[in-house]
């Protein structure tokens, strides 16, 4: 298949640090599995929602400094969260990642937390580098 992002993926990647949004760009383009981004930046507002609601485990997300995305992967027309779609999205992003030898601080939550959020892609260590809220600033 040859996927692509649409124009609700494309606006999530605004903000994202350029090393990460090249990676997701580059990874529709060869995965097996289509994907959404379906969360790139999110406002602290947000990132208390998703923690009181128990889909977050941390105030202190990377999604709030630009440095995290959520790629779920799109079946049938809809977001699906079943982990039997994401071995495939994960072999197309570390894919990319390998052929642009592109640095390893880009994580899987999957790897990251034991099996644990699957969509959530991150670029760890990198805080104290990248904060979109600075930019904007």
């Amino acid at each position: 298949m040859n996927y692509h992002l649409g124009k609700r993926s494309m606006t999530n990647l605004i903000g994202v640090h350029p090393a990460l949004a090249f990676v997701v760009t580059e990874a529709i383009k060869i995965t097996e599995q289509d994907f959404t981004v379906f969360e790139g930046v999110r406002s602290l507002e947000r990132q208390k929602a998703l923690l009181a609601s128990g889909d977050s485990q941390t105030l202190h997300s990377y999604h709030l400094y630009g440095l995290a995305v959520d790629l779920v992967a799109w079946v049938d027309g809809q977001p699906s969260w079943d982990p039997k779609y994401y071995p495939a999205i994960n072999r197309a992003v570390k894919a990319v990642m390998a052929r642009y030898n592109i640095n390893s601080t880009i994580e899987n939550g999957a790897d990251i937390w034991n099996g644990w959020d699957h969509p959530h892609w991150q670029m760890s260590g990198m805080m104290a580098y990248y904060d979109v809220r600075e930019l904007a600033a």
